[in-house]
């Protein structure tokens, strides 16, 4: 605790209010209880950030390299913000997953807007893979609206590209906007035809409330036009809406069990999701934060951790404006819905196992290079 600026701001603020306490005098009790409040509010975070108790290290089973001939080719879509002040961390998580996936050759990161601007996921996602050293990890900037046009976008360009080197090979996982697909189908209008499947984070099928708040749907609203498209595209879609994230809350537990892994890249992210932890905490009440977009990306890669259920979706563009999913059950439906996780504890062991071997990767190379 001692190492984190928020600790050392509370001192600071405490201290300045005594001090403007002794010098006004009059105010004393005004000063006093502001300082109070102020003092309890952060204590309150710190909390919220840091206690989260002691938990013995899981059973992770060491991950093996494939043959480059068995791994999945996937294109990252994201709007990447972990690392950034609380902003949400759930596409970080997933870029790291994917990294460390032996059975995922990560092709590029393509970005868009939603959590934050396009040039800020950008210039996060570009950082944390420097910070890797996997600078051969291509970023490629999107769209920045969805007004945007797609001659201008470089994301859209390379996921055309992809899919015209690949066909019928390539996974797009996408958990922002979906203008970069809507921009590269504008492109080359057989694109989603070229796609061996589309993951996509995104929509409600009922209003979105947890814990008492409701959430506003922040990826398919934000371009309806994009999400009509993606949902309809002419290849295998899955689909993890917000209700199937809400089966995929990390919480305390997992956060020690985090730390008890003790390997470099568990304890960056730790560091990386902590006070998005805290703030989220406090306001849900439940514990912790939202893994949403991890729901997308481990339905490619371990789809027998997660309910599912065949449908169709005819929402119209007025309903995707609020993210709003109109599904029908059918079995011979061209969309795959995650009703949520069926096995937790392997959803989150999933994620340790790739953490863990990306270090690996990363230690290797860094060895390699000395």
């Amino acid at each position: 605790m001692l190492r984190s600026a928020w600790f050392w701001i509370a001192i600071v603020l405490i201290a300045a209010g005594a001090a403007l306490t002794a010098a006004l005098g009059v105010w004393y009790w005004l000063v006093a209880a502001l300082a109070a409040v102020i003092a309890a509010l952060l204590t309150a975070f710190l909390v919220s950030a840091y206690a989260v108790g002691r938990a013995d290290p899981l059973q992770v089973v060491p991950l093996q390299e494939v043959d480059p001939s068995d791994q999945v080719p996937v294109i990252y879509d994201c709007d990447v913000t972990m690392g950034r002040p609380f902003r949400d961390v759930a596409d970080g998580l997933v870029l790291l997953y994917l990294l460390g996936e032996p059975r995922v050759h990560l092709r590029c990161v393509t970005t868009t807007y939603g959590s934050s601007p396009v040039e800020v996921t950008t210039s996060t996602a570009r950082r944390l893979l420097d910070r890797l050293g996997y600078g051969d990890v291509a970023t490629l900037r999107g769209a920045a609206g969805p007004d945007e046009e797609p001659e201008t976008n470089r994301a859209a360009r390379s996921l055309v590209t992809a899919a015209d080197d690949q066909p019928g090979e390539v996974v797009v996982i996408a958990t922002g906007s979906m203008t970069n697909l809507k921009h590269a189908a504008a492109l080359d209008p057989g694109f989603f035809a070229k796609l061996r499947g589309l993951y996509l984070m995104g929509g409600v099928t009922e209003p979105l409330v947890w814990n008492g708040r409701r959430l506003a749907e922040r990826n398919f609203s934000l371009d309806p036009q994009a999400a009509s498209l993606a949902i309809r595209a002419g290849c295998p879609v899955t689909i993890a809406p917000g209700q199937a994230g809400l089966t995929a809350i990390f919480r305390s537990q997992q956060f020690a069990a985090l730390r008890a892994l003790g390997d470099p890249i568990s304890q960056l992210i730790a560091r990386q999701v902590r006070f998005w932890f805290a703030a989220t905490r406090l306001w849900f009440r439940d514990g912790g934060f939202g893994m949403w977009d991890s729901v997308a990306a481990l339905a490619l890669t371990y789809p027998g951790l997660f309910d599912w259920e065949q449908v169709r979706v005819t929402s119209t563009l007025d309903q995707l404006r609020t993210g709003r999913l109109d599904v029908r059950p059918d079995r011979g439906g061209p969309v795959r819905l995650v009703r949520g996780v069926r096995d937790f504890d392997g959803f989150i062991i999933a994620h340790f196992a790739a953490w863990r071997h990306l270090w690996q990767r990363v230690d290797a190379s860094r060895k390699r290079g000395e």
